[in-house]
């Protein structure tokens, strides 16, 4: 298998860009302190509760970096199932990228994508693993402004990925929203300064954000994705003895034509 360096650097920043969207920047320094049971203003103060949760950010953290790594190997193994229709599997993930970005730009809400889907974790004490869980059920809730995002890569993934890759972007994605958390985990006392100038902003990256998954999506619909991203960067970057995939453009992983009897058939044109 062979991908690109690149691929993974854009999972990472989608997922920093989830991090600095309006859902969820805002809330960060409170979420903390609330998760190892403190106050915000105690845990600014006292370098020992400041420790206390930088130790439960990393379990949250921890939690729902396991579960986007599920979720990136289950989408490549539901696209490894079906590939025998990628060709309708691409049409279709074209289609959701458009509505993806629409939803994420906010300009026309769409119902069942602009709303907010939460897993609640009961109440109680404040422990390393119930963060943990409530890291978990973070990961598997949607919002307006962070569910497009994943749902791109996800979609993304299932149409090309193969299954060692589909894990890695999306740990890249988890990784991306992950480490800024464990920052201001870090940086509490001064997270609320260092925030404060992004906030101001995040509005503005989603739209860009939004804005391009249409785009994405539009390339997708008419077969031109692969031959924009050959174009682009027609280099690859090995990680063993599989089959050469070209150079991926927003967590794309496409396969060229290829000798190896392990490779999945091109669907979209490649150059």
């Amino acid at each position: 298998m062979s991908f690109s360096p690149l691929g993974v650097l854009v999972a990472f920043a989608a997922g920093l860009l989830s991090f600095l969207s309006p859902c969820v920047l805002p809330l960060v320094p409170g979420y903390l302190s609330y998760l190892a049971g403190t106050s915000l203003f105690e845990a600014q103060s006292q370098p020992t509760v400041r420790f206390r949760v930088t130790a439960h950010a990393l379990c949250f953290v921890l939690g729902f970096v396991l579960l986007f790594t599920l979720l990136g190997a289950a989408a490549s193994l539901v696209g490894l199932a079906l590939r025998i229709y990628q060709q309708w599997l691409a049409r279709l993930a074209g289609l959701l990228l458009i509505l993806f970005g629409i939803a994420l730009t906010g300009l026309l809400p769409i119902p069942w994508l602009s709303r907010d889907y939460r897993v609640q974790v009961q109440p109680g004490r404040s422990v390393w693993w119930r963060s943990g869980l409530i890291g978990m059920a973070f990961g598997a809730g949607w919002s307006a402004c962070t569910g497009p995002i994943l749902g791109a890569a996800l979609v993304l993934i299932a149409v090309r990925a193969q299954l060692l890759q589909g894990v890695i972007l999306l740990l890249a994605y988890a990784l991306g929203l992950g480490v800024p958390f464990l920052l201001v985990g870090l940086l509490l006392d001064r997270a609320s300064t260092l925030l404060q100038p992004i906030r101001r902003y995040t509005r503005s990256l989603s739209f860009l954000g939004g804005v391009t998954l249409i785009l994405m999506g539009m390339l997708l619909l008419t077969g031109r994705l692969d031959q924009l991203a050959n174009l682009l960067f027609p280099f690859s970057f090995s990680l063993g003895n599989f089959s050469t995939l070209p150079f991926p453009w927003i967590f794309w992983l496409g396969p060229k034509a290829c000798k190896e009897t392990s490779c999945i058939p091109t669907v979209l044109p490649s150059l």
